[in-house]
């Protein structure tokens, strides 16, 4: 079986069972070089199926260039990961930066298909949509407290919710003062 072939099986496999997964995932060893080609890649798919959501359905808010969104997204994928490892280290957990990072691209290249269909969704059936997107958002949930119990070495899940919680806010933080200088706002209330 190839990386990508074992990659796919887990996360299909991460659908009923995240936790045991996420630790085959650790297991397989994926050199750290992969890691930022890996990255870029799930944030490009990102940014794109997120471009052709804005042509569908322009918002009226605040929006930025698919560069400038490229930039934010792989940062904050970044800076999540390092809050993940750094919060569950504070917390007794055995996880590393690295370890966080490749969880991170891989749950990330999971839920693309769901955004993709989202997406298909909003052009089908506008309502079933954000009925979809809500479900998708609390079950992304679960599968990420799971991916962090089994990053950190966690017994239970409790202390990883507090891990997803903490890092959620240090990267909400991190963003509102870095996310100035990484993006200027362009659309309608961008002369506000």
């Amino acid at each position: 079986m190839t990386l990508i072939e074992s990659l796919y099986a887990q996360g299909i496999r991460a659908l009923r069972e995240p936790r045991a997964a996420a630790a085959d995932v650790l297991a397989l060893g994926i050199p750290r070089e992969a890691l930022v080609p890996g990255l870029f890649a799930v944030v490009a798919i990102s940014v794109i199926l997120n471009t052709a959501s804005e042509a569908l359905a322009p918002s009226p808010f605040v929006i930025v260039t698919p560069f400038q969104m490229t930039i934010l997204l792989a940062v904050m994928m970044v800076v999540f990961s390092f809050a993940v490892a750094k919060a569950g280290e504070m917390l007794g957990g055995i996880g590393k930066f690295q370890d966080s990072l490749l969880l991170m691209i891989f749950l990330q290249a999971m839920f693309l298909p769901a955004v993709a269909l989202q997406l298909l969704l909003f052009v089908l059936m506008p309502a079933l949509a954000g009925l979809f997107i809500l479900g998708v958002m609390i079950f992304l949930t679960w599968v990420h407290v799971n991916f962090i119990a089994a990053l950190h070495g966690f017994p239970t899940l409790g202390r990883a919710f507090g891990v997803l919680l903490m890092a959620v806010f240090l990267t909400f933080f991190v963003l509102m003062f870095v996310a100035p200088f990484l993006v200027t706002p362009t659309g309608a209330f961008s002369d506000v």
